[in-house]
């Protein structure tokens, strides 16, 4: 039985536990009062009382539905990344995007709760650095998804489309994983994939391939 990438915590130690913190918020919230978790919930009105909702809202989600796409990009997406530009860098580029996300918040004057800033950061990072691999249904390469993402998003400000969702969060996430894209193209790891991990010393590889092309830089050594 193959075992999920997410469980080889080894490797992508953060993932797991964005995962746990996220699902563990969930339950008290499903099991006890989602009044016990509102304290983590960014809320404008609350400021600056709750300054550290800027952070803790991205880990909050109250019904199963909010939840399980998040998550989804967390663990089938996240864990890639996360070994692409190791944990230090992966932990930059989640707060980074949480943070972005608030700060859209912020300036509409509204409140706020979800991982999805996160998310859109980890899916237009991988998607965007592998553009042309065809990981998606159809053999779609994987440009397109983050490209319509971002037009579906921007349409939906425009002409004020489900008005309960963060699209003003998921747009500043999704430029936060662009900015870090262009940031850490070149510190790019192998990643050990199928059970071989290559011993050549290209800065680039395809994660779930376990190939790459030649970058011609060194990893950095301080990225684990």
């Amino acid at each position: 039985m193959t075992v999920p990438e997410i469980a080889r915590v080894r490797r992508n130690p953060v993932s797991a536990a964005f995962l746990l913190v996220s699902v563990g918020v969930l339950l008290v919230a499903l099991t006890t009062d989602r009044e016990n978790v509102r304290f983590l919930a960014f809320d404008s009105a609350e400021l600056p009382r709750r300054w550290y909702a800027f952070v803790t809202y991205g880990f909050v989600h109250v019904d199963v539905n909010h939840i399980i796409v998040n998550m989804l990009i967390l663990i089938w997406v996240g864990v890639w990344v996360e070994r692409l530009i190791g944990s230090r860098r992966y932990v930059l580029l989640v707060f980074s995007a949480i943070l972005a996300g608030a700060v859209t918040l912020f300036a509409r004057r509204t409140a706020g709760i979800g991982f999805s800033a996160a998310a859109a950061a980890i899916l237009f990072y991988y998607h965007c650095a592998f553009p042309r691999k065809r990981e998606l249904p159809f053999h779609i390469p994987n440009v397109v998804l983050p490209i319509a993402l971002f037009v579906l998003s921007a349409a939906a400000i425009v002409f004020r489309w489900l008005p309960t969702v963060g699209h003003f969060p998921h747009i500043a996430g999704a430029l936060v994983g662009l900015i870090y894209l262009t940031l850490f193209r070149s510190k790019h790891k192998p990643v050990e994939a199928d059970g071989i991990e290559s011993t050549d010393s290209v800065a680039v590889y395809h994660p779930r391939a376990g190939f790459g092309k030649r970058a011609g830089d060194q990893p950095d050594s301080d990225a684990d």
